[in-house]
């Protein structure tokens, strides 16, 4: 079985090890245009410097409009690529190889950056607002919203893009039969609620070079387990490069239950339930934060990848520390909430990274 620490090849991409660092928003770092900051830059050229196979990084964009926050990076117009592309840099100092996660809020868009957040269809948020429920020539002009940042990801330098699908945003509420009651030819059916993402997928096949990575972050229990895994064998059969698999939408009591002798989280029991049934590479996320929980899902064959956090964020030197067997910097699992989703900098182990 591979090692941790054992290179593979992705689309003519060779990369050095199985680490991925998954994309993290670093809050307050940017401000409302979405412009790279020194900060981001020195923030992925340490894991560049840090030899992180794959680094993802953080949610970017597509639109003002389609935001998560205030503060996040952009990819909406031309003048952001610039700064991206020092970032793509920084991160290939050591050879590491980089996507870019493109991304639309939809309904989880906060009142700062829409009154009324564009969803598949019409509904009530918790804080009073309503969605608007997008028509078909909206749906169209976000589907080349998502391919001009692609094609600007590439401008920038980045390996690929990673679609983000997961954790209830815009891609994932069209595929999630609890947020799309749409009666159209985008909700109601399996079909039908895939058809958002398939003409997106077409879309990017079309018009990106043949070697450019599409990755894509998947809610593999979106509404359930097997109909995320459905979903990710129709995404493998629509090109996706590789799976990164995730939480989604679905019932609280819905949710996978691995069985009592699995020693890691339901999330990463997803992504190594997802990887039994598709050919192409998944990578495995969730709570895995040191050396000894990461290796057996590479070597035992459980995932293809493995991303690591927090862990990453504590210590940039993780994996050539890991390689070597000597101590990373341990994440302090700070409560009642994770300092660094507040800002990067507040997190007390960040400075020693």
């Amino acid at each position: 079985m591979p090692s941790l620490y054992s290179s593979y090849s992705l689309k003519g991409h060779s990369i050095s090890n199985r680490l991925v660092m998954p994309p993290m928003v670093c809050f307050n770092w940017s401000d409302e245009k979405g412009f790279v900051t020194d900060e981001h830059v020195k923030h992925y050229e340490k894991r560049g410097l840090g030899q992180v196979g794959l680094v993802v990084v953080e949610a970017t964009a597509i639109s003002k409009f389609g935001r998560l926050a205030d503060s996040q990076l952009g990819i909406w117009k031309h003048e952001q690529v610039e700064g991206l592309s020092k970032i793509s840099r920084a991160i290939g100092t050591q050879g590491s190889k980089s996507l870019l996660q493109i991304h639309h809020a939809g309904d989880k868009a906060p009142k700062t950056v829409a009154s009324e957040p564009l969803a598949p269809s019409t509904y009530e948020l918790k804080d009073g607002r309503s969605t608007k429920a997008l028509t078909l020539g909206e749906i169209k002009g976000i589907q080349k919203e998502f391919l001009i940042a692609a094609l600007r990801a590439e401008e920038a330098g980045f390996d690929g893009i990673e679609i983000h699908g997961a954790h209830g945003y815009l891609i994932n509420q069209f595929l999630s039969p609890l947020t799309n009651l749409r009666e159209d030819l985008y909700g109601g059916s399996f079909e039908n609620r895939m058809r958002f993402v398939r003409e997106l997928l077409t879309l990017l096949k079309d018009n990106l070079p043949e070697d450019f990575i599409i990755g894509y972050r998947h809610g593999g229990n979106t509404p359930t387990l097997s109909e995320g895994i459905e979903i990710s064998r129709e995404l493998e059969k629509m090109g996706v490069d590789l799976l990164h698999i995730s939480a989604g939408i679905a019932k609280d009591d819905d949710l996978p239950k691995p069985p009592e002798s699995f020693p890691y989280s339901w999330i990463v029991y997803t992504g190594v339930e997802t990887k039994k049934s598709v050919n192409i590479p998944v990578v495995v996320v969730n709570g895995i934060r040191t050396p000894e929980e990461a290796e057996p899902l590479v070597e035992e064959g459980l995932a293809d990848f493995v991303a690591v956090g927090r862990g990453l964020l504590v210590d940039s030197q993780w994996i050539l520390k890991a390689e070597q067997g000597q101590p990373v910097n341990p994440c302090l699992r700070c409560t009642p909430r994770c300092f660094y989703l507040i800002d990067g900098t507040k997190c007390p182990q960040y400075s020693k990274a």
